[in-house]
């Protein structure tokens, strides 16, 4: 595996949902994720209803403190404190408004049946409903009592923990073909169309053609941007270093994630395929769908379905080509074998998070070309001498922008730098004093720069 390249600037993740007991467990499980070279974890925080540290803001609401699993201890103190000792951020892995599969509805619902979600054949209903095709039961996004609930539990995590970011799934209400089974047509959500348009949507003919139709679609859709929107307010209010993630599900939400670009960080498609060049192909779409301010990790799945070991370094290897990072579903699934592979393959030296420190991201990446020059291109005769110079030059230039110790870097000023490096090496390679394959992997390296300084200067706000 050592032939494959281990670059310096990434991210690389992998979900996961714990099981732990105690905080040695927590420290095994954590010296797993160091032996593969991971820099981040997403940890499923919120899922199925339940938080899983004690929540003195689902006990205010009547809820279950926290997962029953877990009484008796905080188990994502544990997993934020033990992860920092490794250098390993920890994201808060949200399950949205999806709240598990209890037929009681589980924590939440129980309490406040009344912020069910409900598809148009179930209207009226005075229980909380499943979801026909996967029996998982949805809170009421519509609802301004579960959105403000949901919020401040974000609140109370970015306040008590020191958690890096916060990775959202499951936020917008699945979307089903047959009308009878689409959401929302619970009583909150019907009300408050019915005040704003005059027409309650259990009236509206569910046909694609039907401009009433069309407007109700429309009002879900922006309850749920909205949302997104006020959260991002909030934690970058409270917060401005966390990184808010999206892991977009196939369906509707990939469809519209493009409605959440200035109110995500980092979008991570769900990249769930059995071979790597489908990854580069759905990888490749979002990129286009988003604007350059936002980043694009890949999330991919070979070791959760049983790949085998090549697959799995093949994907992660495809992912990197289209993104600024791999998250991997997911750590319950791996096995020792891909842990080796990835720690002497592709994961084998450290890697700064490019979504989490662009800046630094950047630096690495203008100390590993003006080591190549030096060490490879220069000796091999691949960039002529005068040009290897005037490059290290402007490198070291960068470099200077980049280590300012006693005033905020200047990110426009560096932006220009990368694009009058980009020019000078066009016009080297026009005159052919720089090899085809290296200008390559130069202008490589400079697109890399221009979009982290980029997502550094409009996302992260330096």
């Amino acid at each position: 595996m050592s032939e494959q390249e281990s670059w310096v600037a990434e991210a690389r993740g992998i979900w996961y949902r714990p099981v732990e007991k105690n905080r040695e467990e927590v420290s095994r499980t954590l010296d797993r994720v160091q032996a593969m070279g991971a820099n981040e974890l997403y940890l499923e925080t919120w899922f199925w209803g339940y938080t899983i540290y004690p929540s003195a803001v689902q006990a205010a609401r009547g809820f279950e403190p926290q997962h029953p699993a877990f009484h008796g201890w905080d188990p994502l103190e544990a997993f934020v404190a033990e992860a920092g000792r490794r250098g390993i951020a920890v994201h808060a892995w949200l399950d949205g408004f999806m709240v598990g599969v209890d037929p009681a509805g589980g924590p939440v619902l129980r309490v406040y049946p009344e912020w069910a979600a409900h598809t148009r054949k179930q209207a009226g209903s005075a229980t909380p409903q499943p979801q026909p095709e996967t029996g998982f039961f949805w809170l009421d996004v519509t609802n301004s009592d579960v959105s403000d609930h949901f919020l401040s539990v974000i609140r109370e995590m970015a306040t008590n923990y020191r958690i890096a970011g916060i990775n959202l799934d499951f936020m917008r209400l699945p979307f089903a073909d047959a009308p009878e089974d689409r959401y929302c047509y619970s009583n909150a959500a019907r009300s408050a169309f019915e005040r704003e348009y005059g027409t309650d949507p259990l009236e509206i003919v569910p046909n694609e053609d039907e401009p009433l139709w069309q407007l109700w679609m429309a009002w879900i859709a922006r309850r749920e941007d909205d949302l997104i929107a006020k959260l991002y307010e909030e934690v970058k209010r409270l917060r401005q270093e966390l990184v808010i993630s999206a892991a977009p599900e196939p369906g509707i939400e990939s469809d519209l994630i493009a409605n959440w670009s200035q109110h995500v960080d980092i979008v991570i498609p769900q990249a769930y395929h059995d071979r790597s060049d489908r990854v580069r192909e759905t990888v490749e779409l979002y990129r286009k769908l988003l604007p350059p301010s936002n980043l694009v990790y890949s999330g991919i799945y070979p070791m959760y379905v049983g790949l085998d070991v090549p697959e799995t370094i093949e994907q992660v290897l495809a992912a990197r080509e289209r993104s600024e990072g791999t998250v991997m579903f997911a750590l319950g699934q791996a096995t020792d074998e891909a842990i080796r592979a990835l720690r002497q393959g592709p994961w084998r030296t450290p890697a700064i998070s490019t979504g989490l420190f662009p800046l630094q991201a950047v630096q690495a990446i203008v100390l590993d070309v003006k080591l190549k020059i030096e060490e490879i291109y220069v000796p091999r005769q691949w960039v002529h001498a005068g040009t290897a110079l005037e490059m290290s030059r402007q490198l070291d230039v960068l470099l200077s922008g980049l280590k300012s110790e006693s005033e905020p870097v200047a990110v426009t000023e560096l932006e220009a730098r990368v694009a009058d490096l980009t020019a000078y090496l066009q016009e080297q390679s026009e005159r052919e004093a720089i090899h085809s394959v290296v200008f390559s992997q130069l202008r490589s390296s400079t697109e890399r720069m221009h979009q982290l300084l980029q997502y550094a200067r409009m996302k992260l706000r330096m």
